[in-house]
């Protein structure tokens, strides 16, 4: 029996041939004046030939002043950008997808100077407690016209042969703004009572209807409850009960489809969750939408396995199962649900580098597929009739990516692995409280290594010597990278161990007071394990922050689970010695000398490439490519990268 995912559905007058929709993300893959670029179609298409039913891009802004929210902006603010824009729809449509492009305004969450302003615009002069711009309180007039932007933006969407558009109203951008009590304090006919707050959205939704004279389909998208309790945020803003009041007046206005979402900058965990999150965490209050409207419900629910998505569609909490991050991470998600191939599924693992790198002003990126981003760069390459004999020294992410696409494009691959089991720093990383969707990536590459018939050498550290014996054309070293141990008095004593004993289970710490020194993601993630042991930490950062240099959102999710009582956080100090009950530190800032009482320490101070090791491999072959951690220590979306890049020129 098929599943519902297969089967056809219908917005307004456009069939789609799946219940699968591609959710709009941020993409920055337009060229730099706003036009649609080759990168751009090839991204898209990829997801279209991959067997999605409907693609809603990422935010098109609707002028190119105060509307643009970030450099490489797809644009639809004038008229010159209809026939590149027509390029990416045929694209799409070469596949059997449907696109609706998703036209959008950031108000008070966009940066200034994108804008070409020193300010941004809002219903009210209120900045973003996140982006902190300047920022100004729209006038009737620029209200008015801004609706007529909207129009202008769909009906160029339709001339370029784009099946819908959708309105982005969700996410705190600006029809979000004017919707909330919490960023509207209007006190003229745009904001009050809950009439006034949804008088700008119907406005843009007549204009839009009226411009492409009833031919598309409208889809809008909201916040169903902006979660700003998160954020310590006290009512007044939309929850539940106010986001479904929207979802009945914008039906009632002929919306032809709701894709209901969540969340705010201020509470962005929500609207872009975090890998602690569960699959299918929004069904009650997406189901709590659906319940009140007729209209077709689309929705993502953090879906990264078929089986969750076609739950939720069978149980009636939606109409349309959105995928956002799983397309990055597998382009072929649709066809391969479609078709039974689960376990063929790259998944997508929540460790959110691909909005990182967007933040950083990257475009479109995913850390378990290096492709992403970069069709146009690795187009699909037939099999070399000159295939090199390669080993590959580790089976972390930097040396599995490159394994399997030298396999790929035909050459004979050998891959050495230290270990018991392939996927180097993953095997631990997956270890902490909530981070066991990090497995999946280790799983795929196992079914990978099977089905493409990599010979993989398990538990053999592979030395210059053996692999010279091998003959080989080239060599991959992908063996990582070792723990920093700094030169303090007492590292070597019994009760110091390493992040890595801690986290494969070699140490035994219950109801201890424990000193984690290093307050990166991977020492926090260490503290909410010895946590669970029952233990107090103490965390101990040499900088004045926690974390510094990682990503906010991870930092936040991990933060807000680690015990307060059990807790102490200790910036601004720098360990100097370690003694039988107590350890001894530096505060940086003031340059006194502090001590605790301690009954461990676990040393969490980062790695670095083993510099030796990679050496001894010098000249062992005509070509040697260091590549990932041993190159240089970064994140799992790095050294994929680095694998890739480097195996996809051979």
């Amino acid at each position: 029996m098929s599943r519902l995912l297969a089967q056809k559905g219908k917005i307004g007058n456009v069939e789609i041939k799946n219940r699968m929709v591609m959710a709009a993300m941020g993409d920055l893959i337009a060229n730099p004046d706003g036009t649609v670029s080759d990168a751009a179609i090839a991204y898209y298409g990829a997801r279209s030939k991959g067997g999605i039913g409907l693609i809603i891009t990422g935010i098109v802004r609707i002028n190119d002043t105060d509307g643009a929210a970030g450099p490489n902006q797809l644009s639809l603010a004038d008229d010159k950008y209809i026939p590149r824009f027509k390029l990416l729809v045929d694209e799409v449509h070469k596949y059997g997808a449907k696109i609706f492009p998703q036209i959008q305004h950031s108000g008070r969450q966009g940066i200034a100077m994108f804008t070409g302003n020193d300010y941004v615009l809002a219903p009210s002069a209120i900045p973003s407690a996140i982006t902190k711009q300047p920022t100004r309180a729209l006038t009737i007039e620029q209200i008015h016209q801004l609706v007529g932007q909207f129009g202008d933006a769909a009906r160029r969407a339709m001339e370029a042969g784009a099946d819908g558009v959708e309105i982005h109203a969700a996410h705190g951008y600006l029809i979000n703004q004017f919707l909330s009590p919490f960023s509207n304090k209007r006190t003229d006919e745009y904001g009050g009572s809950f009439e006034n707050r949804m008088r700008f959205l119907l406005e843009i939704m007549r204009d839009v209807r009226a411009k492409t004279q009833n031919k598309i389909p409208i889809t809008v998208r909201i916040s169903a409850d902006e979660f700003l309790s998160d954020a310590g945020i006290p009512m007044p803003y939309i929850d539940i009960s106010e986001g479904i009041k929207i979802a009945k007046a914008i039906e009632a206005e002929g919306v032809e489809a709701i894709n209901v979402s969540c969340g705010t900058y201020e509470s962005m965990n929500k609207a872009i969750e975090p890998i602690s999150y569960p699959q299918g965490w929004r069904k009650d209050f997406i189901k709590a939408v659906k319940d009140e409207v007729s209209v077709p419900v689309i929705a993502v629910a953090k879906l990264r396995e078929p089986q969750v998505a076609e739950e939720l569609l069978q149980q009636g909490v939606m109409d349309f199962a959105a995928f956002g991050r799983p397309l990055l991470a597998d382009p072929d998600f649709p066809i391969k649900a479609i078709e039974g191939r689960d376990d063929d599924i790259c998944k997508c693992i929540s460790c959110l580098f691909c909005f990182e790198e967007l933040n950083k002003g990257s475009h479109v990126v995913c850390a378990v597929n290096p492709r992403t981003g970069f069709e146009t760069k690795y187009p699909p390459r037939e099999k070399t009739p000159e295939p090199k004999t390669v080993v590959v020294v580790g089976a972390g992410p930097a040396g599995l990516a490159a394994a399997v696409i030298l396999k790929k494009h035909g050459h004979n691959v050998m891959v050495f692995e230290a270990e018991n089991g392939i996927g180097g720093q993953v095997r631990i990383g997956k270890n902490p409280p909530k981070k066991d969707q990090l497995n999946w990536m280790i799983e795929y590459y196992e079914k990978k290594i099977k089905d493409l018939g990599i010979e993989l050498r398990l538990g053999q550290k592979a030395d210059a010597e053996t692999v010279k014996s091998l003959n080989p054309d080239v060599v991959f070293i992908a063996c990582g990278a070792k723990p920093i141990v700094p030169d303090i008095p007492g590292i070597n004593s019994n009760h110091v161990y390493s992040v890595e004993q801690v986290l494969k289970g070699e140490t035994d710490l219950k109801e201890k007071t424990v000193a984690v020194i290093g307050s990166g993601l991977t020492g926090l993630e260490t503290a909410e394990l010895l946590q669970q042991g029952g233990n107090k930490t103490i965390i101990v950062e040499m900088q004045d922050t926690i974390a510094p240099g990682s990503y906010i959102q991870n930092l936040i999710d991990i933060q807000s689970r680690l015990a307060k009582d059990n807790t102490e956080y200790m910036t601004s100090h720098q360990l100097i010695e370690i003694l039988d009950n107590e350890i001894k530190m530096k505060n940086t800032k003031t340059g006194e000398t502090v001590t605790r009482h301690v009954d461990a320490v676990v040393m969490s101070v980062g790695y670095e490439p083993d510099k030796s090791l990679i050496e001894s491999f010098n000249g062992i072959a005509p070509k040697v490519l260091t590549i990932g951690d041993a190159k240089e220590v970064k994140n799992i979306g790095m050294a994929t990268r680095s694998g890739y890049a480097a195996a996809y020129d051979i």
